[in-house]
């Protein structure tokens, strides 16, 4: 099929924001990201005083499986409801039942921004649940963070799924795990969540083999006005970026990046400048894995939506975030506009291995079983959808997305590879 035929314009429903377009009326905060990302050059630690590390080895793969539609229920009283209406973005305190196990004192606060924010008190409002921000030590199967993502850009309830399931098993990006859970709020049904890992130390255990150095939080910054600044590896990007994990608080890893590429972009150079720093095998399958899916709110394609792993004494690795605008047929995949992405088209071997791994994602795909763990999400998340009091979709387009995702898979590559000045 042709690259730029409808595929899923399908997925736009009435209402839903393209990032950067306008704004949907969520609360001005200047804070760095969608989750709790510090301010730029913040190196504190997201792990709270006391953890003694429970369940730090545990398996969380039961929480992210597509067999169970976990229950999430979350209490407050009445002056934490009225905190958290006040000030969405600020944790408060909340007590949480994951499948009938209890988490009393956990933190709870509304996450997304533009194009994804609602109010939880009469809306579909997505949630990071923090059980250890209060100083509780317990966490869930290891986890110290889930995320509720509300779906609400996500047309077919599974596109997350599939995007982080394409970058993870065939392009070997490290992406997180999801699951579903149907969730409530002092006794509202909010309908049905995907369940989102997160990106932590936990995270980079389980996805590195060394898995100390520091993680870097690429969403874009959101100023108390409503304008928003891209973060990048550009002089006008580079000091946006929050510090997740390790420490960093002059950003002095990410300057060197941004010198780098500078120096040595459309330049012989490249390889060995940049490439001193920056993975680029690593890269041109994490920007492969976004062409193919279409993610056109990507880093690769917006300079968005993105994590950073700099390991101690190594390369840094780019890792997507966010991928509710995957699989849209109208992403101009010819025109990158991250830097990184920019630089790796204007350098033949870095352009090379994109073009070897894009046009073959297809078979590796199909191989790694992602149409068949698409079908069974469906098959847990449709019959809850039916009965979801905030549902923005009628299940009748949802329902047509997931079968134009379906249809994607097998044919993706073929269309990649007839475009022009991929």
């Amino acid at each position: 099929m042709n690259l730029m035929l409808l595929a899923l314009l399908a997925c736009t429903a009435p209402g839903t924001i393209v990032l950067g377009h306008e704004d949907s009326g969520a609360p001005s905060s200047e804070t760095s990201g969608d989750t709790d990302t510090p301010l730029p050059g913040d190196t504190s630690s997201d792990t709270a005083e006391g953890d003694s590390g429970e369940n730090e080895e545990a398996d969380a793969s039961r929480i992210f499986t597509l067999a169970t539609m976990h229950t999430v229920v979350i209490t407050m009283d009445d002056d934490a409801y009225r905190d958290l209406a006040r000030d969405p973005y600020s944790s408060v305190l909340a007590d949480v039942e994951f499948d009938g196990e209890s988490f009393p004192g956990s933190g709870v606060r509304v996450k997304g921004r533009l194009g994804s924010y609602r109010d939880f008190r009469s809306q579909k409002a997505a949630l990071k649940v923090d059980f250890l921000e209060f100083g509780q030590e317990k966490k869930l199967e290891g986890l110290e963070k889930i995320n509720l993502n509300n779906m609400v850009q996500d047309c077919a309830g599974f596109s997350e799924l599939a995007a982080y399931e394409v970058n993870e098993l065939v392009a070997g990006v490290p992406s997180p795990h999801v699951g579903y859970a149907r969730v409530s709020l002092n006794g509202e049904e909010m309908g049905v969540y995907s369940v989102v890992e997160d990106y932590d130390d936990r995270f980079l255990k389980r996805a590195f083999a060394e898995p100390e150095g520091t993680l870097y939080d690429g969403d874009y910054y959101l100023w108390s006005n409503g304008s928003y600044t891209l973060v990048d590896f550009t002089a006008a990007g580079q000091d946006y970026f929050g510090v997740d994990e390790g420490e960093d608080a002059e950003l002095a890893q990410v300057h060197a990046i941004t010198e780098a590429v500078a120096d040595s972009m459309g330049r012989a150079s490249f390889g060995t400048t940049t490439g001193a720093l920056v993975d680029l095998d690593a890269f041109a399958r994490f920007w492969a894995a976004a062409a193919w899916t279409g993610h056109s709110d990507s880093y690769s394609y917006y300079s968005n939506n993105y994590r950073v792993f700099v390991p101690a004494g190594g390369k840094a690795v780019l890792m997507p975030w966010d991928p509710d605008w995957a699989f849209y047929s109208s992403t101009n995949v010819t025109g990158p506009y991250g830097i990184l992405a920019q630089a790796c088209k204007a350098d033949s071997t870095c352009h090379a291995a994109f073009l070897a791994q894009v046009t073959t994602m297809s078979d590796g795909a199909i191989a790694a079983g992602i149409p068949e763990h698409l079908e069974a999400a469906a098959a847990l998340i449709n019959p809850e959808f039916a009965t979801d009091p905030r549902l923005e979709r009628d299940l009748g387009s949802i329902r047509g997305c997931q079968s134009a995702i379906l249809d994607w898979f097998p044919s993706r590559s073929a269309a990649l590879g007839s475009v022009s000045g991929l």
